[in-house]
């Protein structure tokens, strides 16, 4: 038996007919109601209420007894007085309309054991009306029915005694066909309410399952929130989990699709760059072979580079989780970036400027830390308009969970990049006016490698234009107090 659906049903379904069923042998051998008492529509199939009729509502029988005494004295009480002033046919009338109506035995008895409605009476009820005690209420049971015997008062002073049988059928638990009633309505309620739970349960599970090997077939757009309908439990949680995680792979997937796709553009290019110039290299000589040799040396360092950046844009996609952490300082980081930039813009007759450094430390691998803001500022400096400067500014902010973070914004006064292009600036191989950025040497790399570093730091990137003009990028990192982690 595999089928969990099926498991899960059965456990519960036996659980709660055991339960029920000792519950039942309990009321019997107590003589106490049952806790889960046969609803009113099926009392109202077995048997119609009707005016009179005593029910058990808790207690024992021995509780029941006095409430049921008192109430039937007053009727005994009722009927002697209609004896004694109206005569015996009225009696007998009364008599007969509490028979019919309650289906409850009444026999009275006069001060000289003489019953006097003088119709059949059981063995049972003389011995009780000669035996019984004059004071309290005394009670006899048998197999079929409950005997009540009390004295009552009437006109004149008079004493009479008043015995009720009450049938065992107005008890719960007393007729064999209740009984029998009452444990196949268990079964069959712990059987509904069983399966309905085993469904609950199973059947979400089972529509996981499918989408599972929908995916593992490769279907990628498969989704399970719309199944699982309005649920807010824990399978609609592994739901929630499925999807993204669906979602995640469908990137991840379509992320690595596209990333083979523009290497293969982009090895194919220098590639065949190298083929030519290796082509004249073998034809030429003296001079001309010297050039292509150099362009065979540049190639080959532009592809060495580009290998290196896809490299290090994997190790960040996996996560790097054996990466080593320490605490770096971002004010002695970025000042030393700084100067390094700087030194090259010199030669495009730009600058480097910082022109904020507050002290904070920021918890990550320095020199994934190093690239990540290494790339935006050397992008910079190459987009930056010729004469101008770049600005670095590093603040260290609070954040919203009462931390800190370390705010870097590196700031260049070029062309700016459009609206549109904004959101797509840190994928791989992205470029705005590709035939410009590949005569700067460009690889459409730089941003998508700060973007999964800073990431990796707990950290996030964004980029836009500046109101005043110009291309600002801003990378926040979550810092430690005084350098310690």
């Amino acid at each position: 038996m595999r089928s969990l659906f099926i498991k899960i049903f059965l456990w519960f379904w036996v659980a709660m007919a055991l339960i029920s069923f000792a519950s039942f042998l309990s009321a019997i051998a107590t003589e106490s109601p049952p806790f889960f008492a046969i609803p009113w529509l099926a009392r109202l199939i077995i048997r119609p209420p009707t005016q009179g009729h005593v029910r058990i509502k808790s207690g024992t029988y021995h509780d029941w007894f006095s409430v049921a005494g008192s109430s039937l004295r007053l009727s005994g009480q009722t009927a002697v007085r209609i004896y004694s002033l109206e005569g015996r046919a009225a009696f007998l009338h009364y008599i007969g309309q509490l028979q019919k109506a309650a289906h409850i035995g009444y026999f009275v008895y006069n001060e000289r054991g003489e019953e006097l409605s003088s119709g059949p009476v059981s063995e049972v009820v003389k011995d009780l009306a000669l035996n019984h005690s004059k004071v309290g209420l005394n009670f006899k049971r048998t197999q079929n029915a409950i005997y009540l015997a009390q004295e009552i008062q009437g006109a004149g002073g008079k004493n009479y005694t008043l015995i009720n049988m009450i049938p065992v059928s107005h008890f719960l638990i007393g007729n064999p066909r209740f009984r029998t009633l009452n444990l196949l309505i268990i079964f069959i309620t712990a059987g509904g309410v069983c399966y309905w739970l085993a469904r609950y349960i199973a059947g979400p599970i089972s529509k996981l399952g499918a989408a599972a090997r929908n995916l593992a077939d490769g279907d990628l757009k498969v989704r399970v929130a719309a199944v699982l309908g309005r649920r807010r439990d824990e399978i609609a949680e592994l739901g929630r989990d499925f999807d993204l995680m669906a979602e995640r792979l469908e990137a991840l997937i379509g992320s690595q699709k596209r990333l083979l796709r523009d290497i293969s553009h982009e090895f194919r290019s220098p590639l065949a760059r190298l083929t030519v110039a290796l082509e004249i290299a073998r034809r030429a000589e003296g001079d001309e072979a010297g050039k292509a040799l150099d362009r065979i040396g540049l190639e080959a360092e532009r592809l060495n580079t580009l290998i290196g950046k896809l490299l290090m844009l994997a190790r960040l996609e996996s996560g790097v989780k054996d990466m080593e952490k320490e605490v770096v300082s971002m004010a002695d980081l970025i000042a030393e970036l700084a100067a390094d930039a700087d030194f090259e813009a010199r030669g495009r007759n730009c600058r480097v400027k910082m022109i904020l450094a507050e002290n904070c430390f920021v918890v990550g691998n320095r020199e994934i830390v190093r690239s990540a803001v290494e790339n935006v500022l050397r992008n910079a400096v190459r987009h930056t308009a010729e004469g101008s400067a770049v600005t670095i500014c590093l603040r260290a902010l609070p954040n919203e969970a009462n931390g800190s973070q370390a705010v870097i914004e590196v700031m260049d006064k070029g062309a700016g990049v459009p609206e549109a292009c904004l959101a797509h600036l840190f994928s791989p191989f992205y470029r705005v006016g590709d035939a410009r950025d590949r005569q700067q040497g460009g690889t459409g790399l730089g941003l998508a490698i700060t973007d999964r570093a800073v990431k990796l730091c707990g950290g996030r990137v964004w980029a836009n234009n500046a109101p005043e003009g110009g291309f600002v990028v801003t990378m926040v990192f979550p810092s430690v107090a005084n350098g310690s982690v």
